[in-house]
């Protein structure tokens, strides 16, 4: 027997009382294993925090709203969307139907371990921007067990990001207020919606990345990055050259380093993927730079002395 429709079904938000500390956004599509394992993960938290779990559904499977119905329905909600947004737009709606004060997007398909909350919450304050965890790239989670001793905390500044995002996607926490103050998500950067909205509340604020692993990002054959690759190219070059006008002094310097690590990020995606697209093959051509074959670890090290 299928369990009836959590609070908020339907399009309906019957959630009442004071806002909770922190909500767990879910941007969900057709994926409702996947998504019972990530709303398990939220469940299983350690820390003693008010919460909210809101899931708001794309696709309009049975299932997604049977797979949060198994949940406490204090504290998490279902609210199925009347048309399809597509994933960016239903990253927004996530972040527009939050109570919290505090706001996490969180794929259907990727998890917080359960000393995520705990390894965070000392470090929410006015002021910060965001905060974040290590993260587990892999098909399967593998981290069985929780940290020992405090954890070291390090800033990660908007020059940073000519390299790349602090984070593959899960474990941001971020101030609701901040995050609608940024216009959210633009869909205009496709599958690079999250790295260009990190990018931009570095640029508001302080980003704080605590070195322990406390989430899991799942790679799959069928994922968007699989699909988008291309465009996620040529657009990561595009954002990398804005962050080299606005963050270096050296405009030389910036657009080395933006040519540096695209040219990086091309050989990446050639060693992954069959296809040679034209996107790929100028991206390639950046290995005519300058010092184009040093370790990228080198200068990664000089990044972080020029910020």
């Amino acid at each position: 027997m299928t369990p009836d429709p959590a609070p908020g079904s339907a399009g309906v938000d019957r959630r009442t009382g004071v806002p909770p500390l922190i909500t767990f956004g879910i941007p969900a599509y057709n994926r409702p294993q996947l998504l019972a394992e990530t709303l398990a993960s939220l469940a299983a938290q350690t820390a003693a925090v008010d919460y909210e779990v809101i899931v708001c559904d794309d696709g309009g499977l049975p299932e997604t709203a049977a797979a949060v119905a198994r949940f406490s329905a204090d504290r998490f909600f279902y609210y199925r969307n009347p048309g399809r947004l597509g994933p960016v737009r239903n990253w927004n709606e996530c972040l527009q139907r939050a109570r919290g004060r505090w706001v996490m997007i969180l794929h259907e398909d990727d998890i917080l371990y359960p000393w995520y909350l705990a390894a965070v919450l000392p470090r929410l304050r006015e002021g910060l921007a965001a905060v974040c965890t290590q993260v587990e790239v892999a098909a399967a989670p593998t981290i069985a067990t929780p940290p020992s001793g405090q954890p070291a905390v390090v800033a990660y500044p908007p020059a940073y990001f000519i390299k790349g995002s602090m984070t593959p996607f899960p474990g941001v926490l971020f101030p609701r207020k901040l995050g609608l103050r940024l216009g959210g998500f633009d869909e205009r950067m496709g599958p690079l919606a999250d790295y260009d909205f990190w990018y931009r509340l570095a640029c508001a604020g302080r980003i704080e990345v605590v070195r322990t692993m406390g989430a899991f990002y799942r790679v799959t054959a069928d994922q968007w990055t699989a699909r988008a690759w291309p465009e996620m190219l040529r657009k990561t070059h595009l954002l990398r050259l804005r962050i080299a006008r606005e963050q270096f002094r050296s405009r030389r310097t910036g657009r080395w380093l933006a040519r540096f690590f695209t040219y990086r990020t091309a050989l990446a995606y050639a060693a992954r993927f069959p296809e040679k697209p034209a996107t790929l093959a100028r991206a390639l051509q950046f290995r005519k730079i300058l010092f184009s074959r040093l370790p990228s670890g080198w200068v990664w090290q000089c990044l972080k002395r020029l910020s």
